[in-house]
This record gives structure tokens, sequence and C-alpha cells, in this order.
């Protein structure tokens, strides 16, 4: 059986074999008025939290981001924190990967370090799926506590593994989970899914079992 690698919003953290993402919606919006209504012209910001690659040495944002304006540099036992200049990063929104150059006043390896990512992500949400194993399956999508359909609810390039929305997903309110399998295990990028919770569990255990009988092949 793969290991289940959970990148999940909000409050939950985890110690991850290969990848690590968590995102959240910003303090702006946390503090916004629940009955407001969302403006579909209006950026979303967001951030992420991730952490390098050990496979392959990369970091990968998975949700897009049409610019990102702060990138700092987190130590994940002591906590130290180290606030890159634009000039140290550079981002690929095609692959969502981040290459960062570390100045000379931070004592760590980038390997040691997580970061911390802030900027307007796309509207509707877009994701690149990180590591994919295509061989292992096609990979789970559910909006709103329901399984999506690809061509109504989202399309994929496979060549890209690019999921793009059709629907309006906000990524900082809206419950979403994607799954998908990667030689290290499967992995599950997801915001807002406890209103759904047992729904989401439904579909990703049969999702999952797919996965894992293509694998036995």
């Amino acid at each position: 059986m793969s290991e289940k690698i959970i990148l999940k919003f909000f409050l939950i953290s985890a110690a991850l074999f290969a990848l690590t993402f968590s995102s959240c919606k910003s303090t702006a919006q946390e503090a916004q008025d629940v009955e407001e209504v969302y403006d579909s012209q209006a950026p979303v910001v967001t951030y992420v939290n991730t952490s390098v690659n050990k496979a392959d040495g990369k970091i990968s944002t998975i949700l897009l981001f049409n610019s990102i304006t702060e990138v700092v540099a987190i130590h994940p036992i002591n906590r130290s924190r180290y606030n890159l200049e634009p000039g140290e990063f550079k981002y690929n929104a095609a692959t969502t990967e981040l290459s960062v150059s570390l100045p000379k006043s931070v004592p760590y390896k980038i390997n040691d370090l997580a970061f911390h990512i802030v900027g307007e992500a796309a509207f509707p949400g877009v994701f690149v799926l990180a590591g994919i194993d295509s061989l292992r399956g096609e990979p789970g999508v559910f909006f709103e506590g329901k399984e999506a359909q690809e061509g109504k609810d989202y399309s994929y390039d496979k060549e890209s593994v690019r999921i793009s929305s059709l629907v309006p997903l906000n990524v900082d309110k809206d419950s979403f989970e994607i799954c998908w399998a990667t030689k290290n295990g499967v992995v599950t990028f997801s915001n807002n899914t406890q209103k759904y919770k047992d729904a989401y569990n439904k579909f990703y255990n049969n999702w999952s079992r797919s996965i894992h009988l293509r694998g036995s092949n």
C-alpha cells in the first residue's frame, strides 16, 4: 500500500515523507464578514507553506499563483525566519516550481528549510500535480463534497499535469480535495473539507482503492 501524504489547508500540520504543503486564507480574508458576497473580479490572496521535495530537490506550490509578493524561509525546528528579497526567488507559473537563492546571511541549506509563500492565487483555482505518476491512474477531484466531473467542473491537461477549475472555485473559501499518486505515495491537497468529512472520506477511499489496485498490477 502506498503512503498517504496529506497536504491540508488551515490548521492541520504533519511530518511528511516527500512533500509538505499547507495553505490557508490570508488574515485579511479571515476577518471578512462571512455574509460578504465574493467578487469574482477581486484577486484571491492566499499563502502556501511548503518544503523542499527530498526526492527531486524542488519546491512546488501546487496551487498556481498569478504573482508572488513574499517568500519567507523558515527553519522548521527553531522557527528562525528569513525574508527573501524579490531577486532571491524565481517562480515558474507553468510548473509552480519556486527557485530560491539564499543570501549568505542564512546559515542553512535550502533542504533544511520550509518556505512561506504569499501571493495572488489564480481564480478560479488552478493546480499542477507535482510528482504525479500517471501510470497509477487519474487524479481524484472533489469539489464541495461531491466528485467533480472532468469537462464540466474542471479540465485536466495530462501533458502539463494541470487541473483548471471550470467553476468559480475560490481556493481560500471553497471546499475541495485533489488527490494523485506519486512514486512515493498518495498525495491530497485540500481546503475546508470538514463540513463534508464523511463524503470526502467515501470518495477518497473509493479513489484510493482503484489507485492501489492499479499499482499492484
